[in-house]
């Protein structure tokens, strides 16, 4: 990612700041003196600083976008430091993903996008304030290297976290809207969940959204959208312009797979310059190295096989390629958590944890000890608590739209976020559905145009009707293009039962690839001690004795193993 990494107190020896420097590469920037240090690196294109009129000195990770009436542009370094110049500054009407530092005399500001997409992790420690951009830095850097099993609950057994807290105790997150703030010792936190501003006017969904489709490129830039078998891509490429110049599409993954197919079949048809990447899996080594650089940054968000669909970005990248694709596309088809409001509308309306939570329970691995486990079900119960409680009433917003605010709220910042991170490292990338300007819109569009996807399939069938004759792909299996949600539901379930589904043979290669090191780790005499041995040691050995089965619930375990090994190394 683009990384931040600062350690600010009244005396910072040179010792400590020569032992601060070993944690990253050649930076980008670095500020060091008696009484901080700072440095931040990764792509030129996403780390920018400068220092400001009264010798104030500030970092931006990430990007910053401003919509335009039919385009989008990034924020610059000029721009920033316009916006960073004045003592307290706005970022109203500022797209995109984006962590700042500023620091003045005597005084050091941090801000978070108001989305929270990008993220920074702060400690007190040795009489100073640490923060960065990376929580493995921050364990390393503190000391504190202890997983909050109760703020990890909602992680490991939902559909992702619901608030914002750190993973790791003694470490704070700066969620959406932060702002923290350090002056002689003294931290104030302050965040601002996010909220639509429902007020009549303004540019409608398919204007906003247009406008994030045709970024303005600098000379050599190309935007290459990721294109799958989904709907959200395919209105992008809808949306484009025929006469804009410097379009691309790109797909990863074996032509076996559905979404692949589907994906060239378009490329084809429509004559566009696609690029599919997809190759062998390394040896086992590499895939260990490719895993453990990949959940240092997404803690463990998804299983450990996902790293070989997420080798490709930096060749986008060398290519001059800025990347865009239909992430979180869902809340624009009033897509997110139905299962809830199909299922239990009277807890939803009061807000009962424990009632709401196995509506969002997801299966990953059961190999945590019973206490650990308790832990984590106290802590999503918690979790869902404070997330209900900072809400607006279901009343006031209604049921839908308060689904899809929880969305937002949740779903962006705790998993979209967390690949971001890694994402800002290798290339230019933005997604156009996540941007507060298009959300806006989303909001103020009627829910019933919003539903099944009614709203996306008529942009589709109006700016580019010859996409509606491919189908659809929904996990392994295609469904027509015309069928809305619960239908298409029905047609893949039933063309499941006769339609043999590809397989995707990723996943075993790699848990093959990762044997040695998954049974080496379960039969260690310093297994940690949040671990159910008995279990993970079935679980484990089982699947690599046939029992395929099991492949899931491994390769989840592998992700979450290698995350928490991330985190313990010695305190510098």
């Amino acid at each position: 990612m683009s990384w931040i990494l600062g350690f600010f107190g009244a005396s910072l020896s040179r010792d400590r700041r020569e032992r601060l420097a070993t944690f990253h590469d050649l930076p980008l920037f670095r500020s060091e003196g008696e009484g901080h240090y700072l440095a931040g690196g990764g792509l030129a294109e996403t780390c920018l600083h400068g220092r400001g009129p009264n010798s104030d000195e500030w970092i931006v990770a990430g990007l910053g976008l401003r919509r335009s009436e039919d385009h989008c542009l990034f924020l610059t370094k000029a721009d920033w430091q316009a916006i960073l110049s004045v003592a307290d500054p706005s970022f109203e009407g500022i797209d995109g993903h984006f962590v700042v530092v500023r620091r003045r005399e005597g005084e050091v500001e941090t801000f978070t996008d108001p989305l929270g997409v990008r993220t920074l992790y702060l400690a007190e420690t040795d009489g100073g304030l640490a923060v960065s951009t990376r929580l493995d830095w921050m364990a390393h850097l503190s000391g504190a290297d202890e997983i909050d099993f109760e703020a990890f609950g909602a992680h490991w057994l939902t559909f992702n976290q619901l608030t914002t807290d750190s993973f790791v105790r003694g470490i704070r997150r700066l969620g959406p809207g932060g702002r923290a703030t350090w002056i002689e010792g003294n931290l104030r936190i302050a965040e601002l969940p996010w909220s639509p501003d429902r007020s009549p006017g303004g540019p409608s969904f398919e204007q906003s959204i247009a406008a994030f489709a045709h970024p303005a490129l600098y000379d050599g830039q190309t935007l290459s959208l990721g294109l799958s078998g989904g709907l959200d891509s395919r209105l992008l490429l809808a949306l484009r312009d025929a006469a804009a110049p410097s379009f691309a599409t790109h797909v990863f993954g074996p032509s076996t797979l559905q979404d692949v197919c589907v994906s060239n079949a378009i490329a084809r048809g429509e004559d566009l310059q696609q690029t599919q990447l997809h190759e062998p899996a390394p040896d086992a080594a590499a895939c260990l190295t490719l895993l453990q650089r990949h959940v240092a940054h997404s803690h463990a968000v998804s299983p450990a096989s996902a790293v070989l669909g997420l080798r490709y970005f930096a060749r986008l990248h060398a290519q001059g390629k800025v990347m865009i694709d239909g992430g979180f596309g869902e809340i624009g088809r009033r897509q997110y958590l139905n299962r809830l409001l199909r299922r239990d509308r009277p807890s939803l309306r009061r807000g009962e944890a424990g009632a709401i939570l196995p509506h969002l329970r997801v299966h990953r691995a059961d190999v945590f000890t019973a206490d650990i486990h308790a832990a984590m079900m106290l802590g999503a119960c918690h979790e869902i608590e404070r997330l209900w409680d900072g809400m607006p009433a279901v009343d006031k917003t209604g049921e839908e739209n308060f689904l899809d605010l929880l969305g937002v709220r949740t779903r962006l910042p705790n998993f979209f976020g967390f690949a971001q991170d890694l994402l800002d490292e290798q290339v230019v990338n933005f997604m156009p559905f996540a941007q507060p300007s298009v959300l806006q819109a989303v909001f103020r569009t009627a829910l019933k145009e919003r539903r099944n996807g009614r709203l996306f399939r008529d942009i589709i069938r109006r700016r580019r009707p010859a996409l509606a004759r491919y189908p659809l792909v929904k996990g392994a299996l295609t469904y027509p293009f015309r069928l809305p949600t619960l239908p298409a539901f029905a047609w893949t379930k039933a063309k499941g039962l006769f339609s043999p589904e590809a397989l995707d043979r990723r996943r075993p290669v790699f848990l093959e690839r990762m044997r040695p090191y998954a049974l080496d780790t379960v039969h260690s005499a310093s297994l940690p001690a949040c671990y159910d041995r008995e279990k993970l040691t079935t679980l484990v050995e089982g699947y690599y004795a046939g029992e395929e089965g099991k492949a899931a619930a491994v390769d989840w375990w592998l992700a979450f193993e290698v995350w928490r090994a991330s985190l313990q190394k010695t305190n510098l």
